[in-house]
């Protein structure tokens, strides 16, 4: 009989031991919480130093070096493949596939060298009839690699996340707090099935106790479908804030980015694959996952309300810069307007 995650009190005992990749970031940090909370002991991976506690213990270790990887992941039954690659400067964010194709590669190599048994991946949800942008094309990519290998994989594909460290959701916050009047691109009328990142988080832990998931690819997305105007639509109104909508469909990523840039503190390297991300519809077309792991998802409405309770109470930094001085604000304002001209 399956297990239930939700139903269940784990002891240290639990029959899985546990490493998850990207330990600190916005989905690992969570996951790690609530596996520990269940009576687990996680092994988590970070590029810096981190004191280990009495459930986590935290190494330190290079995805780039095979070496030190191998050694992280030794001992673990599953692992969470969550690493993602990409802000940076000009040239990071244009070589990023390359980056998560090497780190994938590397991480299938040392998991199978440490003898991992299965792997867990969180993907981007994709249309494999459209062209992808290289964002897309690289989190589809990855989930391949992974899978070319002898260990099973599951791997969860989800619509944009909205949680308080997220990179697509502080994007879209950030210009509706910022702006009343806002100039957008074709890409708001695309169709999004926004998630909560909790409700994300509960799929990857549950996952582990339903062997029906093992080897699978499964797309999630919360109850609302919605265009990207809807979303910042529907946060405007929970900000009680009037949001005027222009759009100009000859505005490109490129232009966009900049904009953000200038407009927000999510840096153009890191809001370029971003919007490139939100020009295709990303909806569920297979809700399967439901009815192997049913819970009651959260609305939009709900999620924003979460997600706005958590940064008060722990302001998001990953995306966050110092703040501009005027002449940056003015430098950046003539770099938009000549891009614009060109």
């Amino acid at each position: 009989m399956e297990q239930s995650f939700q139903n269940t009190v784990f002891k240290q005992s639990a029959p899985y031991s546990i490493f998850v990749s990207g330990a600190t970031g916005f989905i690992g940090s969570r996951l790690i919480s609530l596996l520990t909370s269940s009576g687990y002991t996680v092994t988590g991976l970070s590029r810096r130093k981190i004191k280990s506690t009495n459930n986590v213990k935290y190494v330190q270790a290079d995805v780039f070096d095979l070496k030190q990887l191998t050694e992280a992941l030794k001992g673990a039954e599953v692992a969470y493949y969550l690493l993602h690659s990409m802000e940076g400067d000009k040239s990071q964010w244009q070589e990023f596939a390359t980056r998560e194709k090497t780190q994938a590669q590397n991480f299938l190599k040392a998991a199978t060298d440490a003898g991992v048994k299965r792997i867990i991946y969180l993907g981007g949800l994709v249309n494999d009839s459209l062209s992808l942008s290289p964002h897309m094309k690289s989190r589809k990519e990855v989930g391949e690699i992974l899978a070319s290998g002898g260990i099973p994989v599951t791997e969860f594909r989800a619509s944009l996340i909205i949680g308080a460290q997220g990179g697509s959701y502080a994007m879209l916050r950030y210009l509706v707090e910022r702006l009343r009047i806002m100039v957008c691109p074709s890409w708001v009328k695309s169709l999004a099935q926004p998630i909560a990142v909790d409700d994300v988080v509960k799929y990857l832990a549950e996952c582990l106790y339903h062997q029906s998931t093992i080897g699978k690819i499964f797309e999630v997305g919360g109850p609302d479908k919605m265009t990207y105007e809807e979303l910042m639509r529907t946060y405007a109104a929970f900000l009680n804030k009037n949001l005027f909508v222009i759009q100009i469909p000859f505005l490109t990523t490129r232009l966009s980015s900049y904009w953000v840039d200038l407009i927000t503190p999510v840096k153009a390297s890191l809001a370029r694959p971003l919007i490139d991300s939100l020009v295709h519809d990303t909806v569920v077309t297979d809700d399967s996952i439901t009815k192997i792991i049913p819970m009651k998802l959260k609305s939009v409405r709900e999620s924003i309300e979460i997600a706005t309770n958590d940064m008060k109470s722990s302001p998001p930094v990953s995306e966050l810069r110092t703040e501009k001085t005027g002449f940056k604000i003015n430098q950046k304002i003539i770099q938009v307007f000549l891009i614009a001209l060109g």
